[in-house]
C-alpha cells in the first residue's frame, strides 16, 4: 500500500486491511512527528482532512470496540451497508475495480460472506 500511495498508482483503499494499515501510519505517523516537535496545527488539520477523505467508511473502527462486536453479522449492519469485518474478509475488495491483494486474488465468489 505505501508503495501505491509513493508511485502514482494509489486510487483509493480496496478493504478493509488497508483501511488497518493506513489507521496504524496515520497513528505512527502522528507519534513521530509530535516526538519531533514537527507536529503543529496546520500538519494536524491537513492529516485529518486527508483522514477524513481516504477512507471508504469508518466501519474498520468498530474492530476496536467490543460493544460492536458482530454488527456486520447482524440485520442492523445489513441495513447500514457495514463491511464483513472477519480476518477471512479483510483482503476482499470492496466492490469490482479495486484493487485485489495477491491474498484475495484467489478467493472464490462469495468467499467473504
Amino acid at each position: 500500500m505505501t508503495t501505491r500511495f509513493t508511485d502514482g498508482s494509489f486510487q483509493q483503499l480496496s478493504c478493509v486491511a488497508e483501511e488497518l494499515a493506513l489507521r496504524l501510519l496515520l497513528n505512527e505517523t502522528n507519534v513521530t512527528l509530535e516526538t519531533f516537535g514537527l507536529l503543529n496545527d496546520g500538519v494536524s488539520a491537513a492529516l485529518d482532512a486527508f483522514a477524513n477523505n481516504v477512507y471508504e467508511d469508518m466501519d474498520h473502527e468498530w474492530l476496536y470496540d467490543d460493544s460492536t462486536d458482530g454488527i456486520d453479522e447482524s440485520a442492523v449492519g445489513a441495513a447500514l451497508g457495514v463491511a464483513p469485518m472477519s480476518f477471512k474478509a479483510w483482503f476482499t475488495p470492496f466492490n469490482e475495480g479495486r484493487y485485489v491483494h495477491p491474498s484475495a486474488a484467489d478467493e472464490s465468489e462469495g468467499a467473504a460472506q
